[in-house]
């Protein structure tokens, strides 16, 4: 194998091991303070350490880990201050997405908003309502055709996937939330962007307030 293919298969190796470990931190597998390391990691997904280095560093860029050096790796634990802070920003981000979708979104993604929420409503499992409230929210970004928009949303979204995948299991979410959702749908579909942004910035804004009571019981 030439040094360009074998470039390019640890290239693919890693963006496979990233999708991997970014889903495990956002679904709590690797819960927040869990510490990584390359050796183990190499074993664990049978290659050499390179791919593992390239996955690492593109799950810093995402904020889903902390390389420390020396000290190691670990799935950091962020302050309430500073998780408030992420839930402000993304909510202001995704407020704006939830406007400009109001004026952009084509037919077809408004039917991918729907059938979204529905699968929200049907979800039996957590598993499926967090797979299908991740459709949503990533869908209304699309809809906005924004990129830059899409860009920043792609680096502050992260440090919130794994509250906002928690925060599921309070009693009473998940129905508060299709309904929520039905109405920042409704806004959008009517072509009325500040309804639709005042719903989403609200709904997000709250899941950050109602996370770190909810962390709290675990404490």
């Amino acid at each position: 194998m030439g040094d360009a293919a074998a470039c390019t298969a640890a290239s693919r190796k890693a963006d496979v091991i990233t999708s991997a470990l970014e889903r495990q931190i956002i679904e709590g597998q690797r819960a927040p303070g869990t510490r990584l390391d390359e050796r183990g990691l190499a074993e664990e997904f049978g290659v050499s350490r390179t791919p593992i280095r390239e996955a690492i560093r593109q799950l810093a860029s995402m904020g889903l880990i902390k390389d420390l050096g020396r000290r190691g790796i670990i799935v950091p634990k962020p302050t309430a201050a500073a998780l408030l802070d992420a839930f402000l920003v993304v909510a202001e981000l995704e407020g704006i997405a939830a406007r400009l979708a109001a004026q952009r979104v084509a037919p077809d993604e408004l039917a991918l908003l729907r059938d979204a929420n529905d699968a929200c409503a049907d979800a039996k499992t957590v598993e499926d309502f967090n797979a299908a409230n991740m459709a949503l929210h990533t869908g209304i970004i699309a809809g906005s055709h924004n990129r830059l928009l899409k860009d920043q949303l792609r680096s502050a979204r992260p440090m919130t996937f794994p509250y906002r995948h928690h925060l599921t299991t309070a009693p009473g979410y998940m129905a508060r939330s299709v309904i929520e959702h039905a109405t920042i749908i409704e806004a959008i579909t009517n072509g009325d962007g500040q309804t639709a942004q005042m719903a989403m910035t609200g709904h997000v804004n709250l899941q950050g307030e109602e996370i770190i009571n909810f962390l709290r019981t675990f404490d």
